[in-house]
């Protein structure tokens, strides 16, 4: 009899190490190495990395000291940045370095520095599967324990408000992890969204729930996150760049970070340029939506009428007229003519988000940003 429940012990402890349940219990697998292995894709990228100091940033080491300090530091940010691959396996966790361990006071942590597992479902639908929790600098978390067996599509999103130094993904010891297949691998062209901390992801509670990321699941399509807090002011070194980036469409959602005079000095070279270097592609301009609050603040409410007076102007007189436009490496300055690849996006009153969409009365809920990504769905379909 003892040797019978010897024997069922040691089935059973064997059976626990091959789904193991524990972080500290999984085999971890370098992203990184997984990615030059072709067993894992990263997307969400505008340029792959050239070195390891930025190999999960947003805005690559070569535009160090061109850009402004902050966008630098923002573009460290790991926003839109996502991991995609296949595995069998029955528990998934992560470890990952980050670059700041940054806090903000209205912002879940899980949102701020942690990450998000979503799993293929029949091979239609995108759906969460686990929220793997920051919990130091060095953090180390189970996304999903005890799932069903057998191999399915995953995508993790990288954390929205702080960067990523190192990655390994860990599965339990008997699961093998494969290269993606299917939806959201790498090929066809991304849609790249620029903006503000709203189009980064504050404040949603994880990183799958920024409208951009809500977007690429629902659409089938990578995306690009240039969401820069508080810094999505049409930087004309910024429009150098992005008007080189290959895209779908280039969505400029950047009005909440600009003041009335930035919009009327800046859109014709940033818009501008942006749209005549890509004049098959579609450039979406969305003006500013309605804060909750707006009504009891009179001085808010009439910033936000003009400069959406004013975007509106912009964008007719550019599609029908054009602009002139000034090579910043020649100093030569040319006729655009018509961009006619320029569309308005108006989110304005109730067209934008609801009442109860905020944290703060701007920076949208998990429900903000679900409400706001089926508006611009409409357009981007």
């Amino acid at each position: 009899m003892k040797k019978f429940f010897s024997a069922i012990l040691l089935v059973a402890a064997s059976l626990q190490f091959a789904t193991a349940q524990k972080a500290s219990e999984l085999k971890y697998y370098d992203v990184k190495q997984l990615i030059a292995n072709g067993e894992a894709v990263m997307i969400g990228q505008a340029e792959k990395p050239d070195a390891d100091s930025c190999y999960y940033y947003r805005i690559p080491n070569r535009l160090k000291g061109i850009v402004r300090k902050e966008l630098w530091e923002l573009g460290c940010d790991g926003a839109g940045i996502a991991i995609r691959f296949s595995t069998d396996a029955e528990c998934i966790g992560a470890k990952w370095t980050l670059t700041y361990n940054f806090g903000m006071s209205h912002m879940a942590y899980t949102g701020i520095k942690g990450m998000d597992l979503y799993v293929l479902d029949r091979g239609k639908e995108w759906k969460f599967a686990g929220t793997a929790f920051p919990n130091g600098k060095n953090s180390n978390s189970v996304f999903v324990r005890k799932m069903y067996g057998g191999k399915k599509e995953y995508i993790i999103y990288l954390p929205l408000y702080d960067g990523v130094d190192n990655m390994e993904i860990g599965i339990d010891s008997t699961a093998t992890i494969y290269s993606p297949s299917g939806s959201l691998a790498e090929g066809g062209l991304p849609i790249l969204f620029y903006g503000t901390s709203i189009t980064q992801g504050g404040c949603v509670s994880r990183p799958g729930m920024a409208y951009p990321a809500i977007i690429s699941r629902k659409l089938d399509k990578p995306v690009i996150n240039l969401g820069f807090s508080g810094n999505g002011r049409m930087d004309g070194n910024m429009a150098d760049w992005i008007k080189t980036i290959p895209a779908s469409a280039y969505v400029l959602d950047c009005l909440p970070n600009c003041t009335y005079n930035t919009t009327r000095d800046s859109s014709d070279y940033f818009i501008g340029w942006i749209a005549y270097s890509n004049p098959n592609t579609p450039v979406y301009l969305v003006n500013n939506f309605e804060y909750p609050q707006q009504f009891i603040l009179p001085g808010n409410n009439d910033d936000m009428v003009k400069e959406n007076i004013l975007i509106r102007d912009i964008y007719k007189r550019l599609k029908r007229h054009g602009t002139t436009l000034k090579d910043p490496v020649t100093g030569e300055s040319f006729q655009t003519g018509p961009l006619k690849n320029l569309r308005f996006i108006d989110v304005s009153k109730e067209k934008g988000i609801g009442n109860e969409d905020t944290v703060d009365g701007n920076h949208m809920t998990d429900l903000g940003t679900t409400n706001f990504s089926r508006r611009l769905l409409k357009h981007l379909k």
